[in-house]
Formats: C-alpha cells, structure tokens, sequence
C-alpha cells in the first residue's frame, strides 16, 4: 500500500475545539467506518513520493455508499475562502440546507466560525483533519438536524500534488451507543 505523506507529530486544535491533525500512523480504528474507508481510499491515492492527490485521481466509483455524505470545497487561498464544489444528499439532510456552489462562509455562518481555523489549516498544510463534536447550527435550520454529534474527516487535494486547491470532505452522525472500534481477531486457543 501507498504511504501518505508522514506528519511527524499530532497538532492539537485551540481550546475547545473538537478536531486534530490526522498522522500518518493513525488507523481511525474508533471512527465511523465510512470515515474510516475515506482515509483508506486517500492514502492509497496518495503519490509514493507524498504528492497529494487531485480531484482526478479520487476514484469516484470507487467511494460507492459514501458519496451521500460526501462533500467538496474548491480553496480560494487570497483572502482564504472555501466555495461548495459538491454535497451528497446525506450531508445537506445533516446540515439542515442545500448548499449548491456557494461560499462556505455565506451558507453556514456559525460553521465558518467554528471551522475557519480547521478549514485553513487543512488547506495551507496539506495535512487531513478529523473530528467527532457537535454540528454547528445555523439559526434558521430545524433543531431536528442537530439532535446528534457528527464525525467527519477532510481531507486535502491538490492538482499539482502540492498545493491544496480542493479540501474533500466526509459528515457522518455519530451515535456513542454504537461501537466503532476496530478490534483484532482473537488467537485460537
């Protein structure tokens, strides 16, 4: 398998912030399975050289029954803004709207505060992001949207497999009452 580019240390996020830097030695084995597979499917697009990946290169028939809660943003770096590409209809059913191909910061307000530092870092590093936390609400989204906490992963694309011009991204709903953790088989006695 294809070893994504190494982070030789975890950065943690400011102070009441839910995500971290994902490192290269990190399985996901307690997240969500779809985000889990995401990480799979990036790190083998990843250049055996630590390019990143473009948008070409994701294999888009190959993410199968995660394209629902997929989510793209094309990456404006000058002032930094992230502009919808494309949302899967899971995701704009967890986020309370559509958001056809507007500006992040536009649509979701609340979210932009919440995630602006996230969003950047992310782009200016090239490095993936995971969190599990509660969703940022906008005021006019039903209170039904964010009866729960979601996980997601983003993850950094770059057409030249360097500089990040599009982040990919993935929201599941995160239920603590079901286990998500990864374990080895156990030996046969």
């Amino acid at each position: 398998m294809i070893q994504p580019p190494s982070y030789s240390a975890i950065f943690p996020a400011a102070s009441g912030e839910h995500w971290h830097i994902v490192r290269a030695a990190e399985s996901g084995e307690d997240w969500h399975p779809q985000a889990r597979q995401l990480l799979f499917h990036w790190m083998r697009a990843c250049g055996s050289d630590g390019q990143l990946p473009g948008r070409t290169t994701i294999d888009h028939p190959g993410l199968g029954d995660l394209l629902p809660s997929l989510w793209m943003l094309d990456v404006e770096r000058t002032p930094w803004r992230f502009r919808y590409r494309m949302a899967g209809a899971g995701f704009t059913a967890t986020i309370g709207r559509e958001v056809g191909t507007g500006w992040y910061d536009e649509l979701r307000p609340l979210a932009w505060i919440a995630n602006r530092r996230r969003l950047i870092t992310t782009a200016r590093n090239g490095l993936p992001t995971w969190s599990r936390g509660p969703l940022p609400l906008e005021a006019d989204v039903p209170a039904s949207c964010g009866e729960c906490d979601v996980e997601n992963l983003i993850l950094p694309l770059a057409c030249d497999g360097v500089t990040v011009d599009a982040l990919l991204g993935i929201t599941v709903p995160y239920k603590p009452d079901q286990a998500w953790r990864t374990t080895a088989p156990q030996a046969a006695q």
